[in-house]
């Protein structure tokens, strides 16, 4: 956590007190009064989670579940590959250090925020106007904005490094892209390698989700089977939705926290292995790309996308929708924190020297995990169909299905940053007699607050463009509006909901980085 502490006095006040005040104003936009809970779906919501003991196991679904899973694999390789290929150029192109205050800079940051600010799912939609049913759609669709967020991060990654080799041999006469290769790359390689492989974590998800729009895999088998409330089946789906997502958590994991090198190039050789793999089973064909058939509707629908217009509400429904969008984040922000805070803490394995590990609290930690699993490896969506059971349509079922996933995804970062903090302190007030809630709220917690309210800021960043995905179930928000004006093909106003997305993102992402700046957090 680089020694990162909070400001004592009036800053640490002010921002709690509108942080307090934002979660209010979410509350009420999101409606407390009126119809909520819908009391009529109960009898299906018991139903989809009583399934889970007898989830369906035919010989010929299973077959079809084995063959969506690689389907969904194959599309998480091809996007990571395409998303590290466009992040490495991305990242030097964003580099502080490859400009050395060379004007610029500021261009190439916006060109490549834009990108980053369109969920993947809506990214799969406008494709599909041009590309059609093409598996070259799900891989673009993650490949696009991954690479843009693996640019920033590459970026600043490079710049956090240490400068002095690069500037020696600049001094010596090298050019700057080979000081940076020399220089600077070596240093933060294995830091590369690590997000390179929580990409591939991230991208399994996304996969998954774009099944919503069409995308074959698992994602597209569970939609189906939501559709027509097969829950026995949908619970084999999300079997092996956990497995692909648990071998990718711990793949990355592994990669993250190895000590030899060796861990890190092996594996860059096993993802690079599974590219060609992955190209074969899904069919891939780029030459689709350039096409005369993509080139003529890829004019035609940017004739019909530009300029962007307001949609039949004008911009009263713009400016509405997109006051639900932000309540949602901030709704779905705080359940998704509120209960990280406690699986995180609960499945963290203890650090400090006299705490025992006994088999009762292995157990409850594997089944807490396999909770967080469950949690993040079910796509947003297929929450929200599971939620909108229970919750008349608008934005608490997204809210809801929103905050539970990210509780799977900011639950497992905690518990690492709880098992990554120094245990030190909690030592001391164990032998001082100290319960271990005790030293976790007054040692462990204090020093792993920096890093947990900074990862709470970044996924609130995430969650605000995840709003598109829950607006098939009818969660509201632009995600609704877009699915509205995309179904009646009036694409100047999907435009415009485009642009109030990217200008909402960007003021997140703004309010975000201030925040960490006033608290001195980690990035």
């Amino acid at each position: 956590m680089n020694g990162a502490r909070f400001p004592r006095g009036s800053t640490r006040r002010r921002i709690l007190i509108g942080t307090g005040a934002a979660l209010v104003w979410a509350v009420q936009t999101a409606g407390v009064s009126g119809d909520i809970v819908n009391t009529g779906g109960w009898p299906s919501f018991r139903r989809f989670w009583g399934a889970l003991a007898s989830p369906e196991l035919a010989g010929t679904f299973l077959e079809l579940t084995v063959d969506a899973a690689a389907v969904t694999l194959a599309y998480a390789v091809l996007g990571t590959a395409l998303a590290l290929v466009l992040g490495s150029l991305g990242g030097l192109l964003l580099s502080e250090l490859l400009w050395e205050g060379r004007p610029g800079r500021a261009a190439v940051r916006v060109v490549l925020t834009v990108p980053r600010a369109i969920h993947e799912v809506l990214w799969a939609l406008l494709l599909i106007q041009f590309l059609g049913f093409d598996p070259m759609v799900a891989v673009l669709a993650i490949g696009v904005p991954f690479g843009a967020v693996t640019a920033k991060v590459f970026a600043e990654t490079i710049d956090d490094a240490d400068a002095a080799p690069y500037r020696m041999l600049r001094a010596s006469g090298a050019g700057r892209l080979g000081a940076l290769a020399f220089g600077v790359l070596p240093t933060v390689k294995a830091d590369l390698i690590s997000y390179a492989f929580y990409r591939l974590e991230c991208a399994i998800r996304s996969a998954a989700v774009l099944g919503v729009i069409g995308a074959a895999g698992l994602g597209f088998q569970l939609d189906l089977s939501f559709q027509s409330l097969r829950y026995h089946e949908i619970w084999t789906l999300i079997a092996a939705l956990m497995v692909l997502s648990g071998l990718a958590d711990a793949w990355s994991a592994r990669v993250r926290h190895a000590g030899d090198a060796r861990v890190g190039r092996w594996s860059v050789v096993g993802l690079v292995l599974l590219v060609p793999l992955s190209w074969r089973w899904t069919g891939l064909d780029v030459a689709s790309l350039w096409s005369e058939r993509t080139r003529r509707l890829a004019v035609e629908f940017g004739r019909d996308l530009l300029p962007p217009r307001f949609g039949p509400g004008g911009l009263g429904e713009l400016v509405e929708a997109s006051l639900d969008t932000v309540a949602m984040s901030v709704l779905a922000t705080a359940i998704a924190i509120g209960g990280a805070l406690v699986l995180g803490a609960a499945s963290s394995r203890p650090r400090s020297a006299v705490d025992g590990v006994t088999a009762a609290g292995s157990l409850r930690r594997l089944g807490l995990r396999t909770l967080l699993l469950l949690c993040r490896a079910v796509p947003a969506p297929m929450w929200a169909f599971v939620f909108v059971l229970i919750l008349f349509p608008g934005a608490w079922p997204g809210a809801v299905a929103l905050g539970v996933y990210n509780l799977g995804v900011i639950g497992r970062l905690y518990a690492e940053t709880f098992e990554d903090t120094d245990p030190a302190n909690a030592r001391v007030l164990a032998v001082s007699g100290a319960s271990p809630t005790a030293r976790f709220a007054y040692a462990t917690l204090p020093a792993a607050a920096p890093r947990l309210v900074s990862i709470g800021l970044y996924r609130w960043e995430v969650i605000l463009r995840e709003t598109v995905v829950v607006g098939v179930v009818g969660a509201g928000g632009l995600g609704r509006l877009a699915q509205e004006h995309l179904a009646a093909r009036d694409f100047p106003a999907v435009a415009s909901v485009v642009g109030a997305l990217v200008v909402l993102s960007l003021g997140v992402d703004t309010v975000s980085s201030a925040l960490r700046r006033s608290l001195r957090l980690p990035r």
